[in-house]
């Protein structure tokens, strides 16, 4: 997501102040407050009631310790105005509302005088017995009321309300402000900051007035947050710096894959777990004539495979067999008959297949040229034999020749660096087309010679001049025919040693140095005679168990080769360095000259045979071709040429045996 995108978002959250935190936490302490205040107003009353009431308690218990025994001797006297006088002092205690004096007469009671107002119920009473000189004279009812108590509470708590209140207010007030002052402002302050934060590599740090901008031990869970909220921002600008990095550098894969795709010319297709067509490139519109919109979701097997094939490949791909480079034919829209090379990846969820990726590359063409190649090839060896018939009639060593030469092209056709069949034909063809043309010629003129002279010799017209005319046309003839004979078994020859045979040579162990002093002993004419000088470095004492004729075909191809191609009218110095050394159960054989090394247009298929620069000039083109195929049939080596700025030169590897055991 770009940063573009990220910033807008912040923007999407209106802020509200009405659900601001300072009006949350005024209205907690506001409530809290209140609810405490009514607690303790409700306490103070409990108490101030319980006070009065033990205040009613006492002044009754008074009037018992201090009016019971004069108002006794006053009913015992029958003092009635004296009775009447104590009942108005006892009504003058506070919170008395009712006083009642009874007389006993015998079982009954007399009211002798009462004061106050009466209720059918007190709030607290008692009665007492008046007892004089240890007899009953009459009963006293004291009764209180609790509604000066119940007046004086409401009264208080009037008060006590009021003060809490006005208390509990300074007091919200007072907290408010000083929470704002030390935690609400810098979270404001921290949210203005997150509202219209810049996710950006250039934006400002937050910092709290008065307070640190790191982390220590004097900092607080604000300091902390705010340096976590400067710290996650970085990391978050860091994070989006280095996905932008990663969605445009996937991007930039995406569009090339899907470019690459879309230009391939091979199919490739997605299929689900039905082997339905999920998508498709365009290479599939061109080969079926179908749009992409009709592929889609189409069974894989109905475009892709013949009738008589879909049942063994739909079994195949149901049961996960690994399909790879396996050739399928179709039809396309026209009919006509395609022949493709699928290879199928596997994505897999758990254990069932996810989807396929199929690789489809269109094999028509090279099919075509196959079967062409094919059909060449027989009416070549068709060819071949008609000419090889022809010129058995005629020399019976010429058919011998055909037929080798028949050998060497197919041991030719087996090798893996041989160039097409045609190449190969037109080759030979052309080398030996030369000699043999020749040859025939000779032969058609030696025998219109013969022919001649059997008419003269019938018509008895034979001269001395003419004798020896046809005796000079004889030899010429025949020297011709010797010469070009010669020149085609050369060359044929050399065509048999393009094959090697592992069977024709002696195998044994042998010093590597001794070998190829050899060679430059028996090449010490033509070595001379081009002005070379041969330099070796092999250890005296290295030997190894192998064929040391083909070492020695090796040697002389490569030697002979640099006094021909490279030293042939070449002024600058003529050098052959030969180093040979084992390394690591490998020997290692580095052939160098310095003459003026091989064309660039030629040294890719160096060894390639008729491969050569003196084509013409007595060049068979086939030395390289030779020494190929003797370090990687017969010696299972490897060889390479290597380009360097001057002089040509080839590094061969050769796995070691130091004798027949080893």
């Amino acid at each position: 997501m770009p940063i573009q995108k990220i910033k807008s978002l912040t923007n999407l959250r209106p802020f509200k102040i009405k659900n601001s935190l300072s009006i949350r936490l005024i209205s907690y302490v506001f409530v809290c407050s209140t609810a405490l205040v009514i607690i303790i107003t409700l306490l103070q009353l409990l108490f101030d009631y319980q006070q009065d009431t033990s205040k009613i308690k006492a002044t009754i218990n008074q009037v018992e310790s201090s009016f019971l025994q004069p108002l006794a001797v006053s009913m015992w006297s029958l003092d009635k105005e004296q009775v009447e006088v104590q009942t108005k002092s006892i009504m003058n205690l506070p919170y008395i509302q009712y006083v009642k004096v009874h007389e006993v007469v015998g079982n009954t009671e007399v009211i002798m005088s009462h004061q106050g107002t009466i209720k059918e119920t007190f709030d607290i009473s008692k009665k007492f017995d008046l007892v004089h000189q240890g007899q009953i004279v009459g009963t006293l009812f004291v009764a209180a009321s609790l509604d000066q108590v119940y007046d004086n509470l409401v009264e208080k708590s009037f008060f006590i309300l009021i003060g809490q209140a006005i208390k509990t207010m300074v007091i919200a007030f007072c907290i408010l402000f000083i929470i704002h002052y030390l935690v609400i402002r810098h979270i404001n302050k921290i949210a203005l900051y997150t509202r219209n934060i810049q996710l950006s590599s250039n934006n400002k740090i937050l910092t709290l007035d008065g307070r640190n901008d790191y982390i220590s031990d004097a900092s607080d869970e604000l300091d902390e947050l705010v340096y976590l909220l400067n710290k996650m921002q970085k990391r978050i600008v860091a994070e989006l710096t280095d996905k932008e990095i990663a969605i445009a550098e996937l991007q930039q894969e995406r569009d090339f894959s899907a470019t690459i795709i879309n230009a391939s010319s091979t199919i490739i297709c997605c299929l689900d777990a039905e082997f339905k067509i999920a998508t498709i490139n365009p290479a599939a519109v061109i080969l079926t004539g179908y749009s992409q919109e009709e592929l889609h979701n189409k069974s894989w097997v109905d475009i892709f495979v013949l009738e008589k094939h879909k049942a063994e490949l739909q079994e195949k791909l149901s049961a996960n067999e690994p399909l790879h480079s396996i050739e399928i034919r179709m039809h396309d829209q026209m009919g006509e008959m395609n022949t493709l090379l699928w290879t199928f990846s596997a994505f897999y969820e758990g254990m069932d297949i996810k989807y396929l990726i199929g690789f489809g590359h269109d094999i028509t063409a090279q099919k075509k040229v196959e079967q062409e190649i094919l059909l060449l090839n027989d009416q070549l060896e068709e060819k071949v034999n008609t000419r090889t018939a022809a010129l058995t009639a005629s020399n019976e060593q010429m058919s011998e020749t055909v037929e080798q030469l028949k050998r060497t092209q197919q041991t030719l056709v087996e090798s893996e660096k041989m160039a097409s069949l045609g190449s190969l034909v037109a080759g030979i063809a052309h080398e030996i087309n030369t000699p043999i043309g020749i040859s025939v010629t000779a032969a058609s003129f030696l025998q219109e010679e013969v022919d001649t002279l059997k008419e003269k010799l019938g018509e008895n017209k034979l001269s001395r001049s003419y004798l020896s005319g046809l005796i000079d046309r004889f030899t010429e003839s025949g020297r011709l025919l010797n010469n070009n004979l010669t020149r085609a078994a050369d060359l044929i020859s050399s065509f048999k040693q393009v094959a090697v045979d592992q069977s024709s040579e002696a195998c044994y162990s042998f010093k590597l140095k001794e070998n190829i002093e050899q060679v430059v002993t028996s090449l010490k004419h033509k070595i001379k005679q081009s002005r070379t000088t041969v330099s070796i470095s092999c250890p005296e004492d290295l030997s190894i168990y192998s064929f040391p004729g083909s070492f020695v075909q090796i040697y002389s191809n490569l030697i002979i080769n640099s006094i021909i191609h490279g030293f042939g009218q070449w002024p600058g110095k003529r050098e052959i360095y030969i180093n040979i050394e084992l390394q690591n159960e490998t020997l290692v054989i580095d052939y160098r000259d310095t003459g003026k090394g091989i064309p660039e247009d030629m040294a890719e298929r160096i060894f390639d045979p008729f491969v050569t620069s003196k084509r013409g000039s007595g060049g068979s083109g086939l030395g390289t071709h030779i020494i190929y195929n003797i370090v990687s049939q017969l010696f299972k080596g490897d060889i390479k040429y290597v380009v360097e700025e001057e002089g040509a030169r080839f590094i061969m590897k050769i796995p070691y045996r130091a004798s027949m055991n080893s």
